[in-house]
């Protein structure tokens, strides 16, 4: 009781109230964190993790570097912003929907119920949950109810892809539904579902595609999406619920991970410790696109584009496969302290035989982006 009182007196939740683990409310309460890094460089005490819940197949948990860092963010919004003034803690309920659009932008996976429910669970200590605790938890389980639905509702295509669909009536499908509603319920999205099939399959049509190489192509559609979801991790969660507050201050902020300050300092700098080549990922394969001119790779004469890497090696290591792998993690094996090796097992694009594989050892060194600068003339 005597905590309880002290709660309220702060206008926090006491417990019974929907706040996340009640014991890291007691471990916030006795421990004091430093400011550590939101594109500053300060330092930062450990805090402990926070577990997502709800998530059976690959939960997410917050680390504690990610734990301070929300609560770092919320501080730094609240201190430093120019329009801090317009922004309340009644204000951080809207990220909850903002949130659900990100996830779902044509709003097709998401019921009207699920907002409701979420709005009902969440929405009233958003920002207590992320000022006092750096709790994000609201975002793993919306997230992991985003799969489920993601993962049904793609079955339930696969199943009506088996049918015999009969496209001669009159309907109607609108393709923009950025700014629309969510089907109130199941029997509602079903049927919004319907007319989306049809909607893609007579745009396969209208392309010279007979009615089964139609859905084969909506069905691999599919099969990618699940594939795509399946990649996602929860920093990339995250993150998206972190840039949702920042941006209730103004539509310009936002948040970055580690991961994207990363990218965000190569992309302003124009420069990165690589080998030079532009990578994409086609059919689970990592496809060399462009050879940076003077980069190591253009240097070596030895990798080309349409070539493909299957395995990365760093020096003295065991090569890792990258067939399936996402392009980030890719990315990240490949780059490097400036003057240490890698490794590549590539594909030749030109080889005659599909079989066919070369070892390319390449020394990483500054890569400089020059065909990104601006010119005027």
């Amino acid at each position: 009781p005597p905590l309880a009182r002290a709660l309220s007196r702060h206008n926090l939740p006491v417990p019974g109230e929907t706040f996340g683990d009640f014991p890291n409310l007691i471990g916030y309460m006795m421990n004091s964190a430093p400011i550590r890094r939101l594109g500053l460089s300060l330092a930062l005490v450990a805090l402990t993790a926070v577990t997502a819940l709800g998530r059976n197949d690959h939960p997410f948990s917050s680390s504690s570097t990610l734990t301070t860092e929300a609560r770092t963010l919320v501080q730094l919004l609240e201190q430093a912003h120019y329009n801090r003034d317009s922004v309340t803690s009644a204000s951080y309920s809207e990220v909850i929907p903002n949130f659900m659009a990100d996830l779902d932008g044509q709003r097709l996976f998401f019921l009207g119920s699920d907002k409701s429910m979420f709005n009902a669970r969440f929405a009233r200590n958003v920002y207590w949950n992320l000022s006092a605790l750096g709790n994000v938890d609201a975002a793993y389980d919306i997230f992991g109810v985003y799969e489920q639905r993601v993962q049904s509702r793609v079955n339930w295509v696969f199943d009506e892809l088996k049918k015999d669909i009969d496209l001669s009536g009159t309907d109607t499908y609108r393709f923009d539904r950025t700014k629309a509603e969510w089907p109130a319920n199941s029997a509602a999205a079903d049927e919004l579902w319907r007319q989306r099939v049809k909607y893609e399959l007579i745009s396969e049509l209208l392309n010279k595609k007979s009615i089964d190489d139609a859905k084969q192509t909506v069905r691999k559609r599919y099969e990618r999406m699940l594939k795509n979801l399946g990649e996602i991790e929860g920093n990339e969660v995250a993150e998206l619920f972190l840039s949702n507050v920042a941006r209730l201050y103004d539509p310009h902020s936002t948040y970055f991970s580690a991961e994207t300050f990363e990218d965000f300092g190569i992309q302003m700098k124009l420069e990165l410790v690589g080998i030079g080549a532009v990578l994409s990922v086609e059919d689970d394969y990592c496809v060399v696109k462009e050879i940076v001119p003077g980069g190591p790779a253009d240097l070596s004469r030895e990798i080309k584009p349409g070539d493909k890497i299957l395995s990365v090696a760093q020096t003295d290591g065991e090569a890792v496969e990258v067939i399936g792998m996402k392009l980030r993690r890719i990315v990240e094996r490949i780059r490097g302290a400036k003057g240490t090796r890698v490794t590549l097992t590539v594909q030749p694009a030109d080889a005659p035989d599909p079989t066919a594989r070369k070892l390319v050892t390449i020394t990483r060194d500054v890569v400089k982006l020059n065909d990104a600068r601006a010119h005027a003339a």
